[in-house]
């Protein structure tokens, strides 16, 4: 009788929505990460931690979102046991737990059952079920690979800085690869993020020197990693699979040109608003660096604070569009908004959803423009929550320039479209703001479609009918 009961119950665990599974790992890493970040031996003060932030970081580790509710950041509040965890988490968070679990489940026996296959291949987001065994395995190789050579290329940089402690200069440059290609935005150089002033990186006593030149190439390794951590693995695969242009999945072409354009518009975009018609605003430098950052990255070279009202509507946008599918980015995804526009052209100009040589079907379309829908929606239930709990909250009082309704939106998009980039508000929110922020990190690394699919699994099948009903048109507009 035990044995057949246990036989069920595996079944039944195997039968769950891969969806659901994909859900559910994330919260037990979360979960996880909390318990051991509020623990005495991850707090410098050596006492048990506030769990409410220690909740807000695991989540927005895990989810790679960047935002912190420690004052200070956890380059200063956390031990090194505290900043491992948190490195831990945003590399699982970055991959997967599926992924990861995928990886060492199968690292000596690539055989699975069909079914087993066919699961994974849907967590991971495979096209090939038969094959989702290698795509793991190349999935951990690429990220591997991608921080291990961005950890060397920032060596240079913080055994520099940290002269009399080489140690600390290699945990810094690792820390800071992990969580530039996961586009974590975690930094251990204080509050500050890695805004340059008089010589320094961060804030405090976790505050670097650097001179200019090392800072710039810090920089621009970063933005490069952020980019690479943002295009999507498949991208990745494609272009490192040797093959020509012409032979590039049409998605390839899709996140290159889509990325790249967003790219471009984002530093013009800032060169005009906070560059040239602001006094005392970005350089140039920074204004690329904004650009970039805004993929989902999180990493910050100028106050957001300081930005211009129009910069910020600008920055929101690109937040909500985010990164790519199937890579360590957040947001709608660069191929939603690509298949919305493209949608809508082709509709103004009388003909068929053609790009790169394809056709995309209506399903897709349709798919994409539910997403957007479900996004501004989730933005708006936010923003009404968190006016509603931050009413009495004086932005003043706390140092920032920006209005509060302003700085609430800025970090409503910021949390959704998992970038972490903050006017300085998160550590001054209510308890009630922060489980807002968490359910949209949460939602924005999954996606909404991810809890939709829960509870509607025939979303993405055609209905077989045998008759059909007559068509009508209606006033539109």
């Amino acid at each position: 009788m035990g044995n057949f009961t246990e036989k069920i119950t595996k079944k039944k665990f195997w039968q769950l929505n891969p969806y659901a599974l994909v859900i559910l790992s994330f919260l037990f890493v979360i979960l996880l990460g909390s318990f051991l970040i509020v623990l005495p031996i991850s707090q410098t003060s050596g006492h048990w931690g506030n769990y409410m932030d220690a909740l807000f970081s695991a989540v927005s580790a895990t989810c790679v979102t960047g935002l912190c509710t420690y004052a200070k950041g956890i380059g200063e509040e956390l031990t090194f046991f505290g900043q491992l965890i948190m490195l831990l988490m945003i590399q699982v968070g970055g991959l997967g737990f599926v992924t990861v679990l995928t990886f060492f489940i199968t690292l000596f026996a690539s055989k699975l059952q069909f079914r087993n296959r066919y699961l994974l291949s849907q967590m991971v987001g495979s096209t090939n079920f038969a094959d989702v065994v290698k795509f793991v395995r190349k999935l951990i190789l690429i990220s591997a690979v991608a921080e291990v050579v961005g950890t060397l290329l920032l060596l240079p940089v913080f055994l520099t800085a940290y002269k009399s402690n080489p140690l600390q200069g290699i945990w810094v440059s690792l820390f800071t690869s992990v969580s530039a290609f996961n586009n974590a935005g975690f930094d251990l150089f204080g509050a500050a993020s890695i805004i340059y002033e008089n010589g320094m990186i961060g804030t405090g006593s976790a505050a670097i020197s650097v001179s200019v030149p090392l800072y710039i190439y810090m920089c621009i390794v970063i933005m490069l990693l952020i980019v690479v951590g943002g295009i999507s693995f498949l991208v990745i695969i494609d272009i490192f699979g040797f093959k020509k242009i012409n032979q590039w999945r049409a998605f390839t072409k899709i996140v290159l040109s889509t990325t790249g354009t967003l790219l471009a518009f984002g530093f013009v975009a800032f060169l005009l608003t906070d560059v040239i018609f602001t006094k005392n605003g970005m350089d140039v430098f920074q204004a690329l660096f904004q650009s970039v950052t805004l993929r989902t990255a999180g990493f910050a070279t100028y106050n957001q604070d300081n930005i211009s009202l129009i910069g910020k509507i600008i920055s929101c946008g690109l937040m909500f569009i985010g990164g790519s599918p199937l890579s360590t980015a957040g947001g709608i995804k660069t191929t939603t908004i690509f298949m919305v526009l493209l949608a809508m052209y082709s509709y103004f100009r009388g003909k068929h959803v053609i790009a790169f040589k394809r056709t995309y079907s209506s399903n897709m379309i349709v798919k994409a423009m539910s997403l957007v829908f479900l996004g501004i929606g989730m933005i708006i239930t936010a923003l009404i929550f968190i006016a509603y709990f931050e009413m009495n909250l004086d932005v003043a009082a706390i140092g920032l320039k920006t209005d509060k309704e302003a700085a609430i939106f800025f970090e409503i998009f910021s949390a959704f479209g998992t970038v972490g980039v903050s006017t300085g508000l998160t550590p001054h929110i209510s308890i009630g703001s922060k489980i807002v922020l968490c359910f949209l990190m949460f939602s924005g690394r999954l996606g909404p479609m991810t809890f939709l699919q829960i509870f509607q699994a025939n979303m993405d099948k055609k209905q077989t009918i045998h008759y059909e009903y007559v068509e009508e048109d209606f006033l539109i507009g």
